[in-house]
């Protein structure tokens, strides 16, 4: 039997001779006439985390912590971020139709020409920055924290699509080199969407978190097209750089302020969230935090993960990068129609996924596998059927098109519950490596969709356009095929961070952390 003692000096309890975790403190007691008395100082505590020559020193002298939801406002900031990096990278996706016209409602617009190759060259380029970044973004995480790595890309990015309204028109080339920048943040998006749903999430809120973090890709659709659109018409294709950079700059000085590499190292975190974000387990140690690299990428049920997500970015990228070209291009729809269609596209996506998460939580008689594999090939299988008659279209059916655009990324979306909630499920603490690999599949979608696009339909006829779509459904529907077979909603063993600990064990810590502070679980 497991003997137990409690240091009284220092707020910690030993198990047996082996564990030593942590004890929540506990800031107020409940007296018999329910009055409530303060029994530990949480300032004093907030202050000592900080060393006094730091601005999170002073900050926490503030003694002010978001009624206990400052894990919250790390959220929104995170996505708010995101969405900059994502709408960085989709600025060209739509502008390159602005760019490149011959006349234009803005009295000063001046054209850029360029030929169908270089047009596919710069669209791959934010995919080549995102490839050859994933595997450092993965390293430089582990060794300097998600803040310094996102806040450096993410300026990078910012700067980037400034110079892009002025360095076009020097040289095309210059927007090769933009673009890569771009890419580089677009790297870290997936990876920092695994850190902050592992570091900052408590277990019970994970899906929740990954659901809104995963929608900022709706979120920079909802807010760049539209935008684009409007600023195109009104104040050249310049404006639309220049505007999404500097927002940019200044989101990079909210997230620097507002984001912390953990809960513990927050100035706005209070004892009682830390322990309801993390369930007074203690940090890990150096070498618990080592990534098993050769584990993870032996893991049949990973792999699965990463094949449904490259068959999945085709799919996104032809409807996110190549809707607008097509509608304008093909089907001869305005400019301003093309960039506020894709508001609904964006909104309906929410939607689907909202949806999806609600089902995929409530729906009991059927096993997590099985409803992870029946939400996927909805999402994949689904949104190939959807772009199928796009190739049979004539330029007087442009409504049918936005309408099977629309159904095909929102049925994409559900990928919500199927092969983006088993990378967490079979992952759990080392979700943002598996999610630095997602990216990399990602950006390879990135890179070929362009190509692909350009080999096959250099004219945009209606007859080329159709081949493209069931080249995308044939992608979308063996990829699905592949995740079926060997999809996982178990988590793997070294995926338990603190291997040295049983599961036993540790379930056994937070059950008495959980008895200490006086929670008790909701059957």
């Amino acid at each position: 039997m497991t003997s137990e003692c409690l240091d009284e000096n220092n707020g910690t309890r030993k198990v047996g001779a082996v564990l030593y975790v942590p004890l929540p403190v506990r800031f107020e007691e409940k007296l018999g006439n329910n009055e409530i008395v303060q029994t530990a100082d949480e300032q004093l505590y907030k202050e000592s985390k900080f060393s006094r020559y730091s601005m999170d020193y002073y900050l926490a002298k503030l003694d002010f912590h978001f009624w206990g939801y400052t894990r919250y406002l790390v959220l929104f900031v995170c996505v708010l971020c995101m969405t900059a990096a994502r709408s960085n990278e989709l600025t060209f996706s739509f502008n390159v139709i602005c760019m490149t016209a011959a006349n234009s409602t803005y009295p000063n617009h001046v054209p850029l020409f360029m030929t169908p190759d270089q047009i596919s060259t710069i669209f791959s380029s934010s995919g080549v920055g995102a490839i050859v970044m994933v595997i450092p973004i993965l390293c430089a995480i582990q060794k300097f924290g998600a803040k310094a790595v996102f806040a450096t890309l993410l300026t990078l990015s910012s700067f980037a699509s400034v110079g892009v309204a002025y360095l076009g028109k020097v040289d095309i080339s210059w927007l090769v080199v933009a673009r890569v920048l771009q890419g580089f943040a677009m790297a870290a998006v997936m990876p920092l969407m695994g850190y902050v749903s592992s570091q900052w999430a408590p277990i019970e809120e994970v899906g929740n978190f990954l659901a809104i973090l995963s929608s900022s890709g709706q979120f920079s659709q909802l807010f760049t097209l539209p935008v684009s659109a409007n600023l195109c018409l009104r104040s050249g294709w310049e404006s639309i750089f220049i505007f999404h950079g500097l927002l940019s700059i200044g989101l990079v000085i909210l997230f620097i302020f507002f984001f912390r590499n953990s809960p513990r190292e927050h100035p706005f975190t209070s004892k009682n969230e830390v322990f309801v974000i993390t369930e007074g387990i203690a940090d890990s140690t150096k070498k618990e935090k080592r990534i098993p690299y050769y584990k993870i990428f032996t893991s049949r049920s990973v792999w699965a993960v990463w094949i449904s997500f490259l068959g999945n970015s085709f799919g996104f990228q032809i409807v996110v990068q190549f809707m607008p070209t097509f509608l304008n291009k093909v089907l001869g729809v305005s400019i301003l129609k093309s960039g506020v269609s894709v508001i609904f596209v964006a909104i309906s996506q929410l939607v689907f996924k909202l949806i999806a998460g609600i089902a995929s939580d409530r729906i009991k008689f059927i096993s997590e596998k099985r409803k992870l594999q029946i939400f996927n090939s909805i999402a994949l299988v689904g949104a190939g059927l959807f772009l199928i008659p796009l190739g049979f279209l004539t330029p007087d059916m442009a409504n049918v098109a936005i309408f099977c655009f629309t159904m095909s990324i929102s049925t994409l979306g559900i990928t919500v519950v199927g092969s983006l909630k088993s990378a967490t499920l079979i992952a759990r603490s080392y979700t943002h490596c598996v999610m630095s690999i997602v990216q990399l599949v990602i950006a390879v979608g990135m890179v070929v969709t362009p190509y692909l696009v350009s080999k096959i339909a250099p004219q945009n006829t209606i007859a080329e356009w159709r081949v493209v779509f069931i080249v995308i459904f044939v992608l979308l529907f063996v990829s699905n095929l592949f995740f079926v077979f060997m999809c996982s909603d178990k988590p793997e063993i070294w995926s338990i961070l603190g291997s040295k600990k049983s599961m036993v064990e540790f379930a056994d810590i937070i059950a008495k952390n959980k008895q200490q502070m006086g929670i008790n679980d909701v059957e």
